[in-house]
């Protein structure tokens, strides 16, 4: 079972917010768009991708889902010149019963909070994520380059590849996604102190959010949270059938018992 909470916010810069949110808790997929362009180039291409995710007939995997919303953003802007460039980025969750499937393109993140520790799934589709591997950049050098933002696939533009990381999940964890509105803001280390101190994940979305905006707001910031819970479909499916099998070990035993006792009564009573 899956409790989420999603919230975006524009940020404290000028013009509209050009992220989109969006999830279809029938098909358990949760994601978040990050528009680029410029003006309301941006916002469109984001809503694009998350019409075309959220649509009856998307393909069921998410990365042929995710290369059906760059083909879409890419025929609306061939139609429309005034979207000439426009593009977005996407990082993708599918659940199916334990299994999490992440597919991304672009700089928008996933992570995984399990146990008090961050773990980043995703590897930005960027420029920078190029020198952190070809010159050993660190995440201190990588928040100041100029190069920060500029991002090597895009949907919209291209031909995108989206990548796909596969994990298991246990009772507890928290599926983290976001913009990088919230990554510019806070460090890994600034991540996890709000989520040890958020009990739900509708107080963990809530207060990362709060904490982008506390610490510049610069852009657009969208988070969604999810939070893995197994009860009900695996430990309360393992612990009925243990309390079934002590009924009948206890019936099995009181009829053991009525046997001895009248075998007893037979051979002593009798006499």
């Amino acid at each position: 079972m899956i409790q989420f909470a999603a919230r975006t916010h524009p940020g404290r810069r000028p013009g509209d917010n050009e992220d989109s949110i969006g999830w279809d808790t029938d098909r358990q997929v949760w994601f978040v768009a990050d528009g680029m362009g410029g003006h309301a180039a941006g916002g469109v291409a984001s809503s694009i991708v998350k019409q075309t995710l959220l649509k009856s007939d998307a393909p069921p995997e998410p990365g042929d889902a995710v290369l059906a919303a760059h083909a879409a953003v890419v025929a609306a802007a061939e139609a429309n010149p005034e979207y000439q460039g426009m593009g977005s980025t996407v990082v993708c969750a599918h659940v199916a019963g334990d299994a999490c499937s992440l597919v991304w393109v672009g700089d928008s993140r996933g992570y995984l909070w399990r146990d008090g520790t961050l773990r980043r799934l995703t590897k930005d589709h960027s420029f920078a994520e190029i020198l952190r591997s070809e010159q050993g950049l660190t995440d201190t050098e990588i928040r100041v380059h100029p190069a920060r933002h500029v991002v090597t696939q895009t949907l919209g533009l291209g031909t995108p590849e989206p990548s796909l990381v596969e994990t298991r999940l246990r009772q507890g964890d928290w599926i983290v996604l976001c913009s990088d509105g919230l990554t510019d803001e806070l460090t890994d280390a600034g991540i996890i102190e709000v989520l040890a101190q958020s009990p739900s994940a509708e107080a963990a979305a809530n207060a990362l959010v709060e904490g982008a905006l506390h610490s510049g707001g610069r852009d657009n910031v969208s988070v969604v949270v999810l939070a893995y819970d197994d009860d009900d479909s695996v430990y309360q499916g393992r612990s009925a059938r243990p309390r079934a099998g002590m009924i009948l070990l206890s019936i099995a035993g009181g009829v053991g018992v009525a046997l001895v006792c009248a075998a007893a009564w037979y051979l002593f009573g009798a006499r």
